[in-house]
C-alpha cells in the first residue's frame, strides 16, 4: 500500500508539473467519456420522460385496439392482426359498458386530421377527435373555459366542439371562444369549451386538437375505421381483473372459442413503457459500444505521451534504480500515472456530459437523468484503458539499464 501511495504522489507531481500536456492528453478520454455519458443520459431521460407521461394518464386505465405492437419484434404480427381482426365499433363499446362489472368507465375515441377555421383564420393539420363524454376521466384533457362534450351532445349528435388551447388562441386570440362558431372541414360547430394547455411531447404540440362528440364524428366521417376503446377500472379492482373481465366479454361477443387467440389487443401503460424500454435498449446496445471506441483513441494518445514521458525521465529512472528501486517500483510508478491520467479524464468527462445534457434539458422536454451505472462504468473503463495502454511504456521504463539511463542527458 505504501508503494502505491508513493507512486500516486510521484504521478500527481509529474502531471501537475506539465499541466497543459496533461490536459491535452486527457482531452481524448474526456471527449470519449462525454459522448458515452451524453448518449446514456439521453436514453435514461427518454425512459423517465415516458414513465412520467404514462403516469399522468392515471392508474387503472387501459385501452383496447384492433391490433397493437407491444414488442419490437411483433411488427409482422401487428400487420397480420390489422388485416384479419374485425374493427371495434360502438356496439362493442355499448356491450362492454353494459356487461362489465369491473370497470368504472368505458369510453371510445377515433381521430383524423383536418381543417379548422373561423371568418379570418384557417388552421390545417389539426387533430379532429371524436370522443365519448366520459373520456374526460381517462385522458389528460381538462376544461379551462366552458365545458367538455357531454351526454346530451352525444345522444343528439350535436355539432359541439371542444377546442385545444393552441386552436383557441389562433382562432380567438382576444375574445372568449365559448358560444362562437368554427368550421371544421366545411361544417359549422359551436364551441362549448377550451382545454387547459398541456404543452408538448417530444416536440409535438398536445394542444392542437378539436374534440367532437363521438356520435357526431361518426355521423360526419363514417365508421370505416376501428375505434380505440378506453377502460378505467373501478378503484377497488386490480388492473388485471378488469382486463380479464373486458377480455371475456369481447371474446364472447366475437364468438371466439377457447383454442382461438384474441382478435383484439389490450394494452396498458406498462406495455407501452416496456415497448419504449425495448426501443431505447436497442439504441443503447448499438450507440454506446460505438461511442466507446473513442476511448480506445484516447488510450492510444495516453500511450504515446507515456512513451515520451519515459524518454524524458530516463535519467530519473537511472537515479532511482541506482538508489535501489526495483523493476516493480518503476513499473508501478508509470502504470499509476497512466491510470490517474485516464481516470481523471473519465471523471471530468462525466461532469462535462451531465452539465451539457442538463443545459439541453432546459431547451427540450426530455429530462437529464444521470445514468449511475454507465457513469461508473465509463470512469472504470477509462481507467482500464489507461492501464492497458500504459503497460508498454511502463514495461519499457522498468527494463532500462541504470548505467545507460544515468548517461542520458
Amino acid at each position: 500500500m505504501q508503494q502505491l501511495i508513493e507512486a500516486a504522489r510521484i504521478a500527481m507531481a509529474s502531471i501537475w508539473a506539465h499541466k497543459l500536456r496533461s490536459f491535452l492528453t486527457l482531452l481524448g478520454v474526456i471527449i470519449g467519456v462525454s459522448v458515452v455519458i451524453a448518449v446514456a443520459t439521453l436514453i435514461e431521460g427518454a425512459n423517465v420522460y415516458v414513465d412520467e407521461k404514462l403516469a399522468a394518464l392515471g392508474s387503472g386505465v387501459f385501452f383496447v385496439n384492433k391490433a397493437s405492437v407491444t414488442n419490437v419484434g411483433d411488427f409482422e404480427k401487428f400487420l397480420e392482426q390489422m388485416r384479419k381482426n374485425p374493427n371495434l365499433d360502438m356496439q362493442d363499446v355499448d356491450a362492454l359498458a353494459e356487461q362489465t362489472v369491473m370497470a368504472e368507465h368505458v369510453g371510445a375515441l377515433d381521430g383524423r386530421s383536418g381543417e379548422v377555421r373561423n371568418d379570418t383564420e384557417l388552421l390545417q393539420d389539426v387533430g379532429i377527435q371524436g370522443c365519448t363524454p366520459n373520456m374526460i376521466y381517462m385522458s389528460q384533457v381538462t376544461p379551462e373555459q366552458g365545458r367538455y362534450v357531454n351526454v346530451f351532445d352525444q345522444k343528439n349528435r350535436r355539432p359541439a366542439a371542444f377546442l385545444g388551447s393552441e386552436v383557441s388562441d389562433a382562432l380567438f386570440p382576444s375574445v372568449d371562444p365559448v358560444g362562437r362558431e368554427v368550421r371544421i372541414d366545411g361544417l359549422t360547430y359551436t364551441v362549448v369549451g377550451v382545454a387547459k394547455k398541456m404543452g408538448t411531447v417530444l416536440g409535438q404540440s398536445q394542444d392542437n386538437f378539436v374534440i367532437l362528440p363521438l356520435s357526431t364524428y361518426l355521423k360526419v366521417y363514417g365508421a370505416r375505421r376501428s375505434l380505440t376503446i378506453y377502460v378505467k377500472a373501478r378503484p377497488d379492482v386490480t388492473l388485471e381483473r378488469a382486463q380479464d373481465d373486458i377480455r371475456t366479454i369481447l371474446r364472447a361477443r366475437h364468438q371466439r372459442t377457447f383454442d382461438e387467440s384474441d382478435d383484439f389487443a389490450i394494452v396498458n401503460d406498462q406495455a407501452i413503457a416496456d415497448l419504449a424500454g425495448q426501443i431505447t435498449g436497442i439504441v443503447a446496445a448499438i450507440a454506446i459500444p460505438i461511442t466507446l471506441i473513442s476511448l480506445v483513441v484516447g488510450g492510444i494518445v495516453i500511450m504515446n505521451i507515456m512513451l515520451v514521458v519515459v524518454t524524458e525521465r530516463t535519467r530519473e529512472i537511472g537515479i532511482r534504480k541506482s538508489l535501489g528501486a526495483r523493476r516493480n517500483d518503476i513499473l508501478m510508478q508509470f502504470l499509476v500515472e497512466a491510470v490517474i491520467l485516464s481516470g481523471t479524464g473519465g471523471a471530468i468527462g462525466v461532469v462535462v456530459a451531465y452539465s451539457t445534457m442538463k443545459f439541453v434539458s432546459y431547451l427540450s422536454p426530455i429530462p437529464a437523468a444521470l445514468p449511475v451505472f454507465w457513469s461508473v462504468l465509463a470512469v472504470a473503463l477509462s481507467a482500464g484503458v489507461g492501464l492497458f495502454f500504459g503497460i508498454y511504456p511502463a514495461m519499457k521504463a522498468s527494463k532500462l539499464d541504470p548505467i545507460v539511463a544515468l548517461r542520458a542527458d
